[in-house]
């Protein structure tokens, strides 16, 4: 018989909490519902952006959305963790961290990539934000944006123009939320993801060439 050392056990040494939050999945909602996630906690990796992707390995843009923890002040480190190794919701952990043990990966790796929750999902279809974030995610396409950024850095006008429309009108839309919709402005990264200076190598080399680090409205 296997003893308890042999048998894979999560030791808390903070490792994996040090690589980010985890991606929430259908099981996680109840947490979210319940309030113990509230959507400040949280950020959008939309489809199209780029992202490390820890199971897989490497870094790519993102096949589909999914919904993470929002990282602590350091913009990497799992907002609920505290070193050495205590995790402050640890008894109520979403399902990747309850998954997931360094010397066995195999469990996470099987269910990282299934059930994932999106924005939709913890919304549902009759809240008043819903319809807005899904009419930007059209507008601020992240797979057409980046392909237009890239025809913009090889001498593509028309692209560069278009391109900088839909980083302004993003930009809009960031500063409307908290304005007009009272969205507090740590929800932001959940209701419309990451800016696409934040989101795309493209986008930040375009607006580096053009000036534009902090693009916004009247940029």
């Amino acid at each position: 018989m296997p003893s308890l050392a042999d048998t894979p056990h999560c030791r808390r040494c903070g490792t994996c909490c040090r690589l980010g939050g985890p991606a929430l999945h259908r099981p996680d909602l109840p947490l979210v519902t319940g309030g113990l996630l509230p959507v400040t906690a949280l950020r959008t990796l939309r489809r199209g952006e780029y992202v490390t992707d820890n199971v897989a390995g490497g870094i790519g843009p993102a096949p589909a959305e999914l919904v993470t923890l929002a990282p602590g002040p350091d913009g990497r480190t799992c907002r609920f963790f505290t070193p050495p190794g205590t995790c402050a919701i640890h008894a109520d952990r979403p399902l990747e961290c309850r998954l997931l043990f360094c010397d066995a990966p195999q469990a996470l790796a099987a269910a990282y990539d299934r059930d994932r929750l999106s924005r939709a999902d913890i919304l549902g279809p009759a809240h008043p934000l819903a319809a807005l974030c899904a009419e930007h995610e059209t507008v601020v396409d992240l797979l057409r944006l980046a392909n237009l950024c890239r025809l913009a850095l090889a001498g593509d006008t028309t692209a560069r123009d278009e391109a900088l429309t839909l980083i302004r009108y993003d930009a809009a839309y960031r500063e409307l939320l908290p304005a007009k919709a009272g969205v507090p402005a740590q929800a932001v990264p959940f209701y419309l993801g990451r800016s696409p200076r934040e989101a795309l190598p493209a986008a930040r080399a375009l607006l580096a060439r053009c000036g534009l680090y902090k693009a916004g409205p009247s940029a």
